[in-house]
């Protein structure tokens, strides 16, 4: 099962790459049934996933947006937030995270005044994620130098 769901690109002032077109589905992922060997050759007995022993669903938020370099300077990498939303715009917990949302390195290359493609995947725990908001807190430049958002405009976000 495959829905497509709100996605809200969220870009800082004066961000040096703005996320723009941005597309998140959610996706339930059923456990694959397995096989047991039986005592008759020949012959197996399959578990299905509606049965005993089998594992809990996962989901998986996957995404895609297009990236537009600002900046005066090429671009080697950026550094994503990921915030999945519930129906009244909370975040919802990320497993493996200490804060409210997931943070994905992309390592692309956008040229001055350029944009490109960029696509992602984060699990989630819950199938009531509502939205996401995507938003770009990090870019290092082709000259190593690197921005990142305040920290104080990153807190107002959420």
């Amino acid at each position: 099962m495959q829905r497509s769901l709100k996605t809200k690109p969220r870009n800082f002032h004066n961000a040096p790459v703005v996320v723009k077109h941005a597309k998140a589905f959610l996706t339930e992922a059923f456990s694959a049934p397995t096989q047991a060997a039986g005592s008759d050759v020949g012959k197996s007995h399959v578990r299905y996933a509606n049965r005993a022993n089998k594992e809990p669903l996962s989901f998986e938020l996957q995404g895609e947006m297009i990236c537009v370099n600002q900046s005066s300077q090429p671009v080697e990498a950026l550094k994503l937030a990921i915030v999945p939303l519930d129906a009244f715009q909370q975040p919802i917990r990320v497993p493996g995270q200490r804060d409210a949302y997931a943070v994905k390195q992309v390592v692309v290359s956008i040229p001055r005044g350029g944009s490109t493609r960029v696509e992602w995947e984060q699990a989630v725990d819950a199938s009531d994620v509502y939205e996401v908001a995507v938003i770009v807190i990090g870019v290092r430049y082709a000259d190593g130098s690197v921005w990142r958002a305040p920290d104080e405009e990153l807190i107002d976000t959420f």
